[in-house]
């Protein structure tokens, strides 16, 4: 998990010439050398090892490599040691959205049904609005290994180059330990945010949640159990509580390349008059990590399908929404030296819902450049 042993201490921060060489690497190994010496950091010694031991075998690795794989092996990555300390991480990027306001692809409503059915045409303020942005995030960790805790804030920012309305702020803060359970590592971890829509509050929220995970040799299990508790300010109609628990198996095919597949079941319970009541659905997901010729890439696809416990509207619209959301995402990482790394990524959204006013369909393409103190 997050927990940092010696070795990721040596990693995170190299102490001589020889491990910032290491890191910057170019090529198959030093991109392979990158994701093992990860598993390493998180205390993933099965997976960690396995792939050191086979960057020495099958890579010929230049010497700067061969020498942390040494250094790192003779820790055993275990995560009985954590490394004190904090990391300094600042994102900048830039993009483009085709849909920064969410706005629907019906152009007409339909209110009522039987003889009483009225359509309503739409004016083109319900209409999509793209927009170039730029964003910029800070964020600090601290870890206290004497108590095994992690400590975490952040502050982040989008601002859309021609429809500033749709601005987004936000800030966080999370607190998590980390223990053992079950043959495997836990994560028990506390959150709260706060988004700001253009110059107002929009919403807040806290949460808690478990995570466990059991690494081997082919891969990881993680399990997911997360409570939130969601306001709206402007609009405390909408307030919920969102309950979410699931599964992902991740499996490695070989050390440049792994797969994953994640269920979860969720259940979101209405805290005010909110139309249609509590929903519960589930969302599915499928992915993948590539290491090639220098770069990290990350395709992913995902599904999230809800339906609502009560009609939306008694007497106007006379359904139960039923929501799909499909998701597609490619990323594209790559190291730039042993603390920046170039990320790019093109984002698909497509929504559909039985009530017209929640079907959307959004692109995005954006760089982000991140640095790590």
């Amino acid at each position: 998990m997050a927990a940092l042993s010696t070795a990721a201490a040596a990693v995170a921060q190299p102490a001589h010439e020889g491990e910032a060489e290491a890191l910057s690497a170019r090529g198959v190994a030093g991109e392979i050398m990158d994701t093992a010496v990860e598993h390493c950091r998180r205390g993933e010694s099965a997976q960690a090892l396995s792939m050191f031991a086979a960057i020495r075998d099958q890579l010929d690795p230049p010497p700067p490599l061969l020498r942390l794989i040494r250094d790192l092996e003779a820790t055993g990555c275990t995560r009985t040691e954590m490394a004190a300390g904090g990391t300094l991480r600042l994102q900048s990027g830039a993009g483009w959205d085709s849909n920064v306001s969410q706005g629907i692809t019906s152009r007409s409503l339909a209110l009522g049904s039987g003889a009483n059915l009225i359509e309503l045409e739409l004016d083109d303020s319900y209409r999509p609005r793209s927009s170039g942005f730029v964003t910029a995030a800070i964020d600090y960790s601290l870890a206290l290994p004497e108590r095994a805790v992690n400590l975490q804030v952040g502050v982040a920012q989008r601002k859309n180059t021609s429809e500033s309305a749709f601005d987004v702020s936000s800030v966080s803060a999370a607190a998590s330990r980390d223990f053992k359970l079950l043959a495997g590592d836990a994560r028990a971890q506390l959150e709260l945010s706060q988004v700001w829509l253009s110059d107002q509050r929009y919403q807040r929220s806290q949460g808690a949640g478990l995570q466990w995970l059991r690494a081997d040799a082919q891969g990881a299990w993680l399990g997911t159990l997360r409570a939130t508790h969601v306001e709206y300010i402007t609009q405390p109609a909408q307030n919920a509580w969102q309950w979410e628990a699931g599964v992902l198996r991740e499996h490695r095919l070989n050390v440049a390349q792994s797969v994953h597949a994640a269920m979860s079941l969720q259940w979101d319970g209405a805290r005010g008059m909110r139309a249609g009541g509590d929903r519960k659905g589930y969302q599915v997901q499928v992915g993948g990590v590539v290491l090639a010729q220098g770069w990290r890439l990350r395709p992913q696809l995902s599904y999230t399908w809800w339906e609502s416990d009560e009609v939306f509207a008694p007497g106007l619209i006379d359904r139960r929404r039923r929501n799909a959301l499909s998701q597609a995402s490619f990323q594209a990482e790559r190291p730039l030296s042993a603390r920046t790394s170039l990320v790019l990524e093109w984002r698909g959204r497509w929504a559909r819902d039985t009530v017209a006013l929640y079907r959307y369909q959004a692109h995005s393409l954006s760089a982000t450049l991140a640095h790590r103190f």
